[in-house]
């Protein structure tokens, strides 16, 4: 079956009045049908692939009629271009209905949008010359257009989703350093809060969803006039009101509460910016204040240096931060390539919890060459009915800042058990309940007087020893088969 010039005549004409018309088709501003926009859209991304698979498939066929002639049904060619159209259509359906679900601005999406339609377009003008000329002339000439629409169509797509490639050359990275380089601490520091301090946090966080090419439930974020016009949920910003302002709100939801924001899979805000900006909000300080005219709390005054100062202190601050931040990058990646292993003790912060529950399956050495980066970030290490072989115990011990150890149900030597507690000086929870745990080793933890809890139950422990550890340990709490 083919379509008869009518047919496609109509087809050309109804998609041009689409082209002109989508540009006063806005979002929806009810968040009822902005969610229920989201999830119909979210298919566009698995739809996508299929015209575009279809429409290679039918070039491909064309140049195989080049070199054999005859040797392709034309009734093949004009059906897989069919089935590329309709495709196309639905494509282009979920990905305008993804739109108004107000997770783009126009201005991100008008060239993939409005090349989409050309993409149509091209391919029912090719439905036309295939079908209806028989002059190869005309067909190669449409296909050649239409592969080239196709391609702007994916590139801009790829923008929306990716970025600009170019933006990854060398040249505009190392230009953004230099310029970084140059930037005068002073200059900064004679600025306003909401430019120097504010925005930051916000363009850091939260404006790849909330920016001005992109603004999730009509909400913007990159100006203080924004903030306060707020979004479909109403005003983000009340100034002096922190608890009724949506984005504190957002803010300290739990991170498995599907309101929060961030949401749990984007980088957090840390503890440090959380609580300024709670701070700057109960202030209701307008966006003119400036950083020099104002005393901040001592809290938020060790923030504002950790920023702009340019003390040692401050300096170090802002490296330790920079680490925090290549930590939680390398955490990403771990947790990509070994679900469930660590998970993050404080949200926002580069501190982990180790499981070994979730070891199970993986090759031990390449795990624990994945997790030397981060080893020195660990609080908490749960090793429970597992072997603590040399090779994990080295590598525990450069785990200083661990506060929790639960080797519960292990085995492991004398000579290990000693390496790691000569080194774990933030101890304050130990359990080591169903191990060979013994009198010969209760002075390898006599240093730790950190210690608040240790568990040695089901142990070698007697009571004997159990008496000196109480010597030792006089403030910890010691739970073992004699304190019953």
């Amino acid at each position: 079956m083919q379509l008869g010039v009518r047919s496609i005549a109509g087809i050309v004409i109804i998609l041009f009045v689409c082209f002109v018309g989508v540009q006063w088709v806005a979002p929806f501003e009810d968040d009822y049908w902005s969610v229920i926009s989201d999830f119909v859209g979210s298919f566009h991304p698995l739809l996508l692939h299929l015209p575009i698979g279809l429409w290679f498939a039918v070039c491909g066929l064309l140049l195989a009629s080049v070199f054999v002639r005859d040797s392709v049904p034309r009734s093949i060619v004009y059906g897989l271009t069919l089935a590329t159209f309709v495709s196309a259509i639905l494509t282009f359906s979920a990905g305008f209905i993804l739109y108004l679900g107000g997770g783009y601005g126009r201005a991100t999406i008008a060239l993939h949008m409005y090349s989409s339609l050309a993409f149509l377009v091209s391919l029912a003008i090719f439905l036309f010359c295939y079908g209806t000329t028989n002059r190869p002339s005309f067909e190669w000439l449409s296909a050649g257009v239409t592969t080239a629409v196709l391609l702007i169509t994916g590139h801009a797509g790829g923008v929306i989703t990716h970025g600009d490639p170019l933006d990854r050359a060398p040249w505009r990275i190392f230009a953004e350093r230099a310029n970084q380089e140059l930037k005068s601490v002073d200059g900064v520091a004679s600025g306003r809060i909401f430019d120097s301090l504010v925005l930051p946090i916000l363009e850091d966080k939260c404006m790849a969803c909330h920016g001005v090419e992109r603004a999730k439930g009509k909400l913007k974020m990159n100006t203080y006039a924004a903030l306060l016009k707020g979004g479909s949920k109403g005003a983000c910003l009340l100034p002096g009101d922190s608890a009724g302002s949506l984005m504190i709100q957002r803010i300290n939801l739990p991170l498995d509460d599907t309101k929060r924001m961030p949401p749990a899979d984007k980088e957090q805000l840390s503890l440090d910016e959380a609580a300024f900006l709670d701070w700057w909000v109960s202030a209701a300080l307008p966006e003119e204040q400036s950083i020099e005219s104002i005393s901040f709390p001592t809290k938020q005054e060790a923030y504002v240096q950790s920023i702009m100062g340019d003390s040692p202190v401050a300096i170090q601050a802002r490296v330790a931060k920079a680490r925090s931040k290549d930590l939680l990058l390398k955490y990403a990646d771990f947790q990509t390539r070994y679900p469930g292993l660590l998970v993050q003790s404080v949200v926002g912060e580069a501190l982990f919890e180790l499981n070994a529950v979730s070891l199970l399956g993986y090759d031990e050495a390449s795990v624990r060459s994945a997790l030397e980066p981060l080893v020195d970030s660990l609080i908490r290490i749960d090793w429970n009915r597992r072997q603590l072989d040399t090779a994990w115990a080295k590598l525990f011990s450069t785990a200083a800042i661990v506060e929790v150890l639960n080797l519960s149900d292990s085995s492991f030597s004398d000579e290990d058990l000693l390496l790691l507690l000569s080194k774990m000086s933030e101890l304050k929870k130990v359990n080591l309940t169903g191990t060979e745990f013994s009198d010969e080793q209760v002075d390898s933890i006599r240093a730790h007087s950190k210690i608040e809890t240790i568990v040695l139950t089901g142990t070698q422990l007697s009571e004997v020893g159990y008496q000196k550890l109480i010597n030792h340990l006089p403030g910890a709490d010691i739970i073992s088969d004699y304190s019953m």
